[in-house]
């Protein structure tokens, strides 16, 4: 299995055609795809499986 690198702010940001301010707001509040980002350091990051995983239920329940 080989490892992928964390996503960062900018790199969530860009996947989601959103500031990155929102994405720090995503986090604090613990809304949307903020669930499942967390501090590393003193640097967020998320799987990208986990942003995958939440985009696939988003679409799943879009066309429900």
């Amino acid at each position: 299995m080989t490892r992928r690198p964390l996503a960062t702010v900018p790199e969530i940001a860009a996947h989601y055609k959103v500031p990155e301010k929102t994405v720090h707001r995503w986090h604090q509040t613990k809304t949307g795809p903020g669930t499942f980002i967390f501090p590393v350091g003193r640097y967020l990051r998320a799987r990208w499986d986990d942003i995958e995983q939440y985009d696939a239920d988003q679409a799943g329940s879009a066309a429900a």
